[in-house]
């Protein structure tokens, strides 16, 4: 079997080709075991992963391609990526599917728990279905990216009955960028929804910038994203306590309601040291990341994550096996359920990857 890479979460391919191949198929998959303690129940923790994998590719010698990842695991699989494009010329790409967006496209090196940082710092709008266009520009340094995407993820207004009426895609658009030693990731998106029952109509938005850079062993990687009523659509809050996210129902008087917008921030940060030993080759990474939702009035909500993670291979005697160390603190405080939580989980991921 031959091992291909996932595409990057934002789908801007910073290399371009304009030889024909004839068609191929490729299949591969990544199996993960977590094995960890979490001294918030006193457990160990023995389970296959959620985000194992099973990926088949297919493209043909007119620049058509498919691509599908299914995630294995107990309890019934689900599909990760699903999706066609066509590179229709030597700038110009349309993609259709499940798959991610163009916003927010970075992640930290979380694996076990609350994997990519989600609900912690990272605000990651998950793998919606969408239309999506992009550009790459002539020079190799990066491309730009339009996506519309389905407008029914996400949740209704928070502590009301308003039934929500989606008649327009959200929009994200994104960008990467290469320019000296650095690669930037601005993006944006912007959704709005209205409500039956007399409630007002809201804006779900957020921009967003990413960075990656190294110099010798050394890498750091970050992303920054503010915005409001992210818990109105599709983003990775549902993995704390952030249950504010979402705009909160204000009542005026007997029979009617409005939404309150409720402001939302997340970053993220990823410092990293690569080595290389005998027969080992790896990475350190030191990661710190924050959310937060604030409605005003004490209706708020925060989340945070500080720890390390050690992926580390073994190409020259075991290609294909990785050992990832992890010990990590995830912080929840709730100002509405008036929750102060930390949880610490210390253990082991073993990756196989084919």
């Amino acid at each position: 079997m031959r091992k291909f890479a996932v595409p990057l979460a934002i789908g801007l391919s910073l290399s371009i080709s304009s030889v024909p191949v004839l068609a191929k198929s490729t299949i591969g998959g990544i199996v993960f075991l977590n094995t960890y303690v979490d001294d918030s129940t006193d457990n160990l923790t023995l389970a296959n992963a959620g985000n194992s994998r099973l990926r088949i590719k297919w493209s043909n010698e007119d620049s058509v391609s498919m691509y599908y990842e299914f995630a294995i695991k107990g309890g019934g699989n689900s599909v990760r990526h699903a999706y066609g494009k066509w590179d229709f010329s030597e700038t110009g790409q349309i993609l259709a599917g499940v798959t991610s967006t163009p916003f927010a496209p970075l992640n930290p090196s979380v694996a076990m728990v609350n994997n990519s940082g989600n609900g912690y710092g990272n605000v990651n709008p998950g793998r919606p279905s969408q239309i999506r266009y992009t550009y790459k520009f002539l020079n190799r340094n990066g491309a730009l990216a339009f996506a519309l995407i389905d407008p029914n993820a996400g949740g209704e207004v928070a502590g009301g009955t308003g039934i929500r009426k989606s008649s327009l895609p959200r929009l994200d658009v994104g960008m990467a960028y290469r320019t000296f030693n650095w690669q930037i990731f601005p993006s944006l998106y912007v959704h709005k929804q209205s409500f039956s029952d007399g409630y007002d109509s809201l804006i779900s938005s957020a921009f967003a910038l990413g960075f990656k850079t190294a110099r010798g062993p050394f890498t750091l990687s970050g992303e920054i994203g503010s915005g409001k009523n992210w818990g109105n659509t599709k983003m990775s809050v549902s993995g704390s306590t952030n249950s504010t996210a979402g705009a909160q129902a204000v009542a005026l008087y007997a029979g009617t309601s409005k939404s309150k917008d409720v402001d939302n921030m997340g970053y993220w940060l990823d410092v990293g040291y690569r080595f290389t030993g005998g027969e080992t080759k790896g990475s350190v990474h030191f990661i710190y990341g924050s959310m937060s939702s604030e409605a005003g009035a004490g209706v708020d909500s925060e989340s945070s994550m500080l720890g390390i993670s050690v992926p580390i291979d073994l190409p020259y005697i075991a290609r294909g096996f990785r050992i990832r160390p992890e010990l990590f603190t995830f912080t929840d405080k709730d100002n509405v359920a008036n929750t102060d939580r930390d949880r610490t989980i210390a253990g082991v991921q073993l990756q196989f990857t084919f």
